[in-house]
């Protein structure tokens, strides 16, 4: 229940929080929702038909000389009245088929959002492992002062001190790579957010959901659910086409005759009713084909309900990993922090060297570092999970 709570209120944010993405790529996304409302409304009446108006002139004149001119004016209606239940189904179909639309547009959205708070939390990861990676370059750098002088007095051979002097070269490599990642993320970022300084952007603390809730509100499972239900009534509506339907039919015009023999003036209606039924050889191969599509969106579902269980299954298994990386981190804080008070003892009564300190206090910022870094591990799953959810 509290977790439940929790997510509702995340949830509000979202809802009432102006969107963190940019200015040109919200106004697409309501663009896109204002077009998807204007197709389904469209979608959905497309079953009334238009009235025709036409209004005509027209002079003839024959080899025997009649002349004649006539004036037309009229409008014409012809609407389906009854479809064997066709005309139900084709507005269900409109309504589904627009709610899994819409869906599929808050699908796009939120996998920018994940991808923009993702983006976010590994930037801020990547500068603390940098802070890392510099602290392990001063260590290696240490390592390698300290080998050179081993092998200057001939304590060390020249492998050992190739190999630490490797060391500090991948050091240093790390450094690179790590800056080069940060600066393709910021750019990454700044597609998303816009112009804005990505220092303002702050990743929120985003709740763990659990596998019910997120099964039950995930945003891939509802579009299925709505397109199966639109795929549906699909199917039973190209199904009617193939059965009777009843159709009434009005007309109502003005004609005006005038000609060497013979004048006239007036209005003109009429009405009636059609009962009428296709007979098309390819209709069972049309209702099956449609039906065939049905089935296969609901195994669709089922099948993509499976891939998300496990889907949520890997996540939570990252999430363990980094937690389990964390306990070792603090353990070797602590390991760490004991042997770094011992050895300042030992160097204050000059039994120790600076590099010695040096080092220790370095091992122990890359500890401190590691449990902030596995931190943002479990927050980048957290958000792969609740921006897959409805908000």
């Amino acid at each position: 229940m509290v977790k439940q709570t929790a997510v509702l209120l995340f949830s509000g944010l979202f809802l009432f929080a102006d969107s963190p993405l940019s200015k040109e790529k919200e106004e697409l996304f309501n663009l896109k929702r204002q077009k998807q409302s204007a197709d389904t409304t469209k979608l959905k009446n497309s079953w009334i038909s238009p009235l025709q108006l036409s209004a005509s002139w027209q002079r003839n004149v024959n080899a025997g000389n009649f002349d004649g001119t006539s004036s037309k004016a009229g409008v014409t209606f012809r609407q389906d009245i009854f479809r064997s239940g066709g005309i139900w189904y084709a507005v269900d179909y409109a309504k589904a088929l627009g709610e899994a639309q819409a869906l599929g547009i808050d699908i796009e959205e939120a996998r920018q959002l994940q991808q923009l708070y993702t983006l976010k939390a590994q930037y801020e990861r990547e500068l603390l492992k940098y802070k890392q990676a510099k602290l392990t370059l001063k260590n290696r750098e240490i390592d390698a002062d300290v080998v050179k002088e081993r092998y200057k007095s001939s304590d060390a051979d020249i492998s050992e001190l190739s190999r630490v002097m490797l060391q500090v070269d991948q050091a240093e490599t790390n450094l690179i790579t790590l800056k080069n990642a940060m600066q393709s993320e910021q750019y990454e970022l700044e597609k998303l957010y816009g112009k804005r300084s990505i220092s303002r952007l702050k990743v929120p603390r985003i709740p763990l959901v659990d596998k019910e809730d997120y099964l039950a509100k995930n945003l891939e499972l509802m579009r299925y659910e709505k397109q199966i239900r639109s795929d549906e009534a699909k199917y039973k509506a190209v199904r009617s086409s193939y059965l009777p339907k009843l159709s009434v039919n009005a007309n109502y015009g003005y004609s005006k005759f005038e000609g060497d023999f013979q004048n006239y003036d007036g209005d003109e209606y009429g009405y009636g009713v059609q009962l009428s039924m296709p007979l098309d050889y390819n209709s069972k191969k049309d209702i099956e084909a449609n039906k065939l599509q049905y089935i296969s969106t609901k195994i669709a579902k089922e099948d993509r309900k499976k891939e998300l269980e496990r889907e949520y299954d890997k996540h939570i298994a990252a999430i363990n990993a980094a937690k389990d990386k964390i306990a070792i981190a603090k353990r070797m804080t602590k390991r760490y922090e004991d042997l770094y008070q011992f050895t300042k003892r030992e160097y204050e009564a000059g039994t120790k060297t600076s590099y010695d300190v040096e080092s220790l206090a370095n091992s122990l910022k890359i500890q401190k570092l590691e449990q902030k870094i596995q931190n943002y591990n479990i927050m980048i799953e957290k958000i792969a999970l609740f921006f897959a959810m409805k908000k």
